[in-house]
């Protein structure tokens, strides 16, 4: 409501600035026509007092625009470059849309790389709890494997101690069957 009041009294100024430039340029250019018949009886024509360059009115400081008045050889062109009052909020609201936008931009690069680190670490606390536990199975696997070894070697120490055995018996027959021929 309140931008609406001040555009609405701001439009209210630029239509009494345009109002008292346009009869400001209307009588310099009757006193210019004035000093051209005066001038015209006294022979030499005088120059005119009326504005040739474009007339700028100080800028608008609630409207964010200009009004422009120029003349054009015999006619003055007043333009108005001011943005309708709808359209400062809308600025102002797409300003903050892009500072918040290059705010969010700026958290999801200097915070992305922190909470990707922090859910690998979640990520991989089940995997070392299943380690953990896994090691205890793999270390039992590894003592039976100790034992099975254990008991194969003492059985092949048996049989390789019934081989020298049967070895030594043959030994000793067939040195009875030599030594006996």
């Amino acid at each position: 409501m309140l931008i609406m009041q001040n555009a609405r009294s701001t439009s209210a100024e630029i239509r009494q600035q345009v109002q008292s430039a346009v009869q400001e340029a209307v009588q310099a250019a009757r006193a210019a026509k004035a000093n051209a018949v005066q001038g015209g009886q006294g022979g030499a024509p005088r120059a005119s007092t009326a504005p040739q360059a474009p007339v700028a009115l100080p800028p608008v400081p609630v409207g964010g625009g200009r009004v422009i008045i120029d003349r054009q050889g015999d006619r003055t062109v007043i333009t108005s470059a001011a943005l309708p009052p709808d359209v400062i909020p809308l600025a102002k609201m797409a300003q903050e849309t892009a500072l918040g936008l290059m705010g969010l931009l700026a958290a999801m690069v200097i915070l992305g790389p922190f909470a990707r680190m922090i859910a690998r670490r979640i990520d991989r606390r089940p995997e070392l709890k299943a380690a953990g536990e896994h090691s205890q199975v793999v270390q039992q696997q590894i003592l039976q494997l100790q034992q099975s070894v254990d008991a194969m070697a003492v059985e092949v120490e048996r049989i390789s101690e019934a081989q020298r055995f049967q070895t030594k018996l043959l030994n000793e027959a067939r040195g009875g069957e030599l030594g006996g021929r």
